[in-house]
């Protein structure tokens, strides 16, 4: 197996990669992973028929209904096969929202899996759409299609080597899987910032090291970032994000706009508090968002300063991604629970120190995740609540303000 990676090979696998040929490699996938996302919504009556309703230990419990798509699924098999085609020794250690089972709504049950030809996903496929050919063929097209437009990495110094073994990874296959379903478009506001629609929707590819639990890497995509109404198409936008050893590159520029924003903001979810709202409205203007994901983008992207969430309803494949981009920019994700039990019990005022400590871990307690569905009902992926931020500076104002609660 020729994987163009010079001379970090194993006799049996790849052990050791450059960061730099791991994330051309996520680019990769997830443009197919978009392309997979914008086929299935350009038809509403196929989006409908390829919906399940969540149950049980899948479901988050602060929706009433919680659903799945035929891309949810389709996705994240997609980026499981072929991450697991290039690094094999990877394959395990790679954990997703969803299960491959996939129910639709004519009561078909069939285990979504990427099989070795287009041929036999397209079959595959045909039975999850009751005999839809086409749409097996466009959907299969592009789960097997070679993606070489992916944006160049010539001018970063991505060069330095990561053992595999010690790697882990994370995917959301489409956050905001509400407002997919949905398919509308979102009102801007003045900072270009979005309450609903597809535009919340992103793919979140996240990459963390075993052996310290920390987000290294992160690939996120917003398939439908901007409408075109000149070519009636939407417009995607890739963000990316490394932060491992010394190097901190990003697809985006600093954070010079927010630190010279005369009004802060702050991006939350409209099942907040009342209590954290009209505590943080002192100092921030609120804004609220579909989405953990677009919640967690829109403060990479300086729409707002932070994103705070109180309660538990937000998990490690929705943080991941965000969480590696965060940090190569000089932010963060950090526990929202644990900061403030330090805010409250500290003499001294939290440092830059004690916010590395608090940072999302991404292992769980018990060390390697075996089985993420019987790992849901004890709450092992679910967080309690995140302070996502761009600078220091905010989220040690957010943790001041939130310590009295």
């Amino acid at each position: 197996m020729n994987l163009g990676n010079r001379p970090f090979v194993s006799e049996k696998f790849l052990v050791k990669m450059y960061i730099s040929d791991i994330l051309r490699m996520l680019l990769k996938v997830s443009a197919k992973a978009s392309q997979i996302a914008t086929i299935i919504r350009k038809e509403k009556p196929l989006v409908e028929l390829l919906v399940e309703e969540k149950r049980g230990l899948e479901k988050n419990n602060r929706f009433f209904q919680d659903f799945k798509t035929l891309a949810d699924v389709l996705i994240q098999e997609t980026v499981r096969h072929y991450i697991s085609e290039k690094i094999p020794n990877i394959g395990s250690s790679i954990y997703g929202e969803e299960s491959n089972k996939f129910t639709n709504s004519l009561g078909d049950c069939v285990v979504v899996t990427i099989c070795h030809t287009c041929e036999e996903t397209q079959l595959l496929l045909q039975k999850v759409l009751n005999g839809n050919t086409e749409a097996a063929c466009l959907l299969a097209e592009a789960v097997h299609s070679t993606t070489e437009d992916v944006p160049s990495l010539d001018d970063y110094d991505l060069h330095v080597d990561i053992d595999t073994n010690d790697c882990g990874i994370w995917i959301d296959p489409i956050d905001s899987t509400g407002q997919y379903i949905k398919g509308e478009t979102g009102e801007k506001d003045e900072y270009g910032m979005v309450v609903d629609g597809l535009q919340c929707v992103a793919i979140l590819i996240g990459m963390f090291q075993k052996s310290t639990g920390k987000s290294i890497l992160g690939v996120a995509v917003q398939p439908f970032a901007e409408f075109n109404p000149q070519t009636n198409s939407w417009i995607s936008q890739t963000l990316w994000g490394v932060c491992y050893k010394d190097i901190k590159q990003t697809s985006l520029k600093s954070a010079d706009e927010v630190l010279h924003r005369e009004v802060k903001r702050a991006v939350l979810s409209n099942s907040e508090s009342e209590h954290v709202q009209d505590v943080l409205r002192t100092k921030f203007q609120l804004v609220f968002a579909s989405g953990a994901g677009y919640k967690i983008l829109a403060t990479i992207l300086g729409l707002a300063n932070a994103y705070v969430l109180s309660h538990r309803s937000i998990y490690r494949w929705d943080c991941c991604a965000g969480h590696a981009i965060l940090l190569a920019l000089g932010g963060g994700i950090i526990s929202y629970k644990h900061a403030l039990e330090m805010a409250r019990k500290s003499s001294t005022p939290i440092t830059k120190e004690d916010l590395d400590q608090l940072q999302v871990n991404y292992v769980s307690t018990g060390g390697a995740i075996t089985s993420r569905r019987c790992s849901i009902s004890d709450g092992t992926e679910s967080l309690p609540g995140i302070v996502a931020y761009l600078t220091v500076s905010d989220v040690l104002l957010i943790l001041d303000l939130l310590k009295n609660i």
